[in-house]
């Protein structure tokens, strides 16, 4: 069913009413809870579970965390073939990801670290500090530790699994700060998240293609390292630097992180994962059966549990990013002011109501809320083939519906008003699949040139409204035409005027495309026409 202000006023305020009561705690107090948990699961027989990953839903704790992000810079060499998306580049695409989604998740086992999310071509890990006087030095050498090791188990897995078929290259960011942790998840969609600068900074830092890993002046300062103010967004730190500061933390005289031999450790790990793919215990990470079909919409109906290498969708869809603009700031302020319960009380009525949005108004699906960010597919079309102008269509309803409904939670919640809204839309064909260690730690992944150009679009918002990329525009109705500039943008979309807009003639939806506009050409494919029937 469409969006209706009624009906999406009474969900808001039902959904008000049943925030939990959230708990809020220090990170010391919950860490001497946890490791009792910890015990008592270990004499059930039962399987550990890493801190701050699948917190109650009404828990909330405050922590100081390295920051972690680790970014693939030549994904795009592996997921276009001669420049264009096809069925074979997505395929290796998505087997690159495999192997290292897996082989971080490997090296974070052995670590401090913890994994938070896999979003396309980059890790996102986090080292909690578990003493009481900010972050240490021991702390972000434990990072440091945690970055080599990764660097050296993706190497030896692309060299000894994959025949150095992969030759990808990092850029890794680092920050530290204060951060609050929260989960949105369940069952095989966990999803815990560190809201908090630190988080957003460590990103920024990881964004470039120039390969390196690049710390944050708070980084520098703590460990001792020359600060570089502006700089430190493109003076990236040596290999020496790195194993020069990597730790190995003791206790009671007894290693408790870290390796002492880093190549021994790396064969062992090697070894073992050898021995699992040969046992059939996990799936050949280095060459699985990508097996693609198409997934007749609505796309609200996609089960992510029953998705597999042998089994991935594969599709043109519209990825719709939407953000949360000043949440950030919004949430270091509640820190500062104690106002915790506030910040996150107001993130589970916006982020919840954003995923009734998308797929009970307009038969979308969630790919993953990614901090304050939702990534979503929508899609209009039969049991063969999308329709891309009404998938667009669809998709600018859905941007007008996302905007209506987060102008009714700042009146129903309140003290919102320095927060905004920034929405990418992009077309494109997409694989949509679950990747990674087998189970619940496995990986939502939809991975394409589209729903990267949509998060670029979203960025380009700044503070608010919507922007459509160069194939949305190319698919989209005429009408559009008068909602938007030049560049594709919209500073408001109110869900009455797009509907209003599409409705203006019968035709309008079926009639297009909407712009013939003033944008450079991009080297962006074209869908494919036909994909395999379900």
């Amino acid at each position: 069913m469409p969006w209706n202000q009624d009906t999406a006023l009474a969900r808001i305020k039902k959904l008000k009413s049943e925030v939990p009561d959230f708990d809020v705690r220090q990170f010391q107090e919950y860490w001497q809870l946890y490791k009792a948990e910890q015990a008592a699961r270990s004499m059930q027989k039962q399987p550990a579970t890493p801190p701050l990953f699948s917190l109650p839903k009404n828990r909330a704790i405050v922590v100081d965390t390295v920051q972690v992000y680790i970014a693939i810079t030549n994904y795009d060499d592996y997921r276009l073939e001669d420049g264009r998306e096809t069925e074979s580049s997505h395929k290796r695409a998505l087997q690159l990801l495999h192997l290292y989604y897996s082989a971080a998740d490997r090296a974070i086992e052995a670590s401090s670290a913890q994994r938070v999310d896999f979003h396309n071509g980059r890790v996102h890990a986090v080292v909690l500090e578990r003493g009481n006087k900010g972050i240490t030095a021991d702390t972000i050498s434990e990072a440091f530790a945690f970055i080599e090791d990764f660097k050296r188990l993706a190497a030896a897995a692309n060299r000894e699994l994959a025949g150095s078929e992969f030759n990808v290259t990092f850029r890794i960011g680092v920050d530290v700060g204060t951060c609050v942790a929260i989960n949105n998840g369940t069952g095989c969609e966990q999803e815990p998240m560190f809201l908090g600068s630190a988080a957003n900074h460590a990103a920024k830092l990881a964004s470039g293609q120039e390969p390196g890993v690049y710390v944050s002046d708070r980084v520098r300062n703590i460990v001792g390292f020359q600060s570089v103010g502006v700089l430190s967004e493109i003076m990236g730190l040596s290999d020496h630097d790195i194993s020069l500061n990597s730790a190995r933390r003791m206790e009671n005289d007894q290693l408790v992180y870290g390796v002492q031999d880093r190549s021994a450790y790396v064969q062992q790990v090697m070894g073992n994962w050898q021995q699992e793919i040969k046992r059939g215990e996990f799936p050949d990470y280095t060459n699985p059966n990508f097996s693609f079909y198409y997934k007749e919409p609505p796309l609200s109906k996609i089960n992510y549990s029953e998705l597999q290498p042998s089994r991935s969708i594969r599709m043109p869809v519209v990825s719709i990013f939407a953000d949360l603009s000043g949440y950030t700031a919004y949430i270091d302020n509640a820190v500062s002011t104690g106002s915790i319960r506030e910040a996150v009380t107001a993130l589970y009525v916006i982020r919840q109501e954003f995923q009734n949005v998308v797929e009970k108004d307009f038969g979308g699906r969630k790919v993953r809320f990614i901090g304050d960010c939702i990534h979503a597919v929508v899609a209009e079309g039969t049991s063969t083939e999308t329709k891309e102008r009404e998938s667009v269509a669809t998709a600018a309803l859905c941007a007008g519906g996302l905007q209506s409904s987060f102008r009714l939670c700042k009146e129903v919640l309140g003290n919102l008003n320095s927060l905004g809204l920034a929405i990418g839309i992009e077309l494109g064909p997409t694989p949509i699949s679950r990747i990674g260690i087998r189970g619940e730690r496995s990986v939502r992944v939809a991975s394409s040139i589209a729903t990267t150009l949509s998060e670029k679009m979203q960025k380009e918002c700044e503070e608010n409204g919507v922007k459509f990329g160069i194939n949305a525009l190319r698919a989209a109705p005429a009408a559009l035409e008068d909602l938007l500039n030049n560049a594709g943008y919209s500073a408001e979309m109110d869900y009455g005027e797009v509907a209003i807009c599409l409705s203006a003639t019968p035709s309008a939806i079926a009639s297009g495309p909407a712009v013939a506009r003033a944008h450079a050409p991009v080297n962006v494919p074209q869908p494919r026409a036909h994909f395999k029937s379900e």
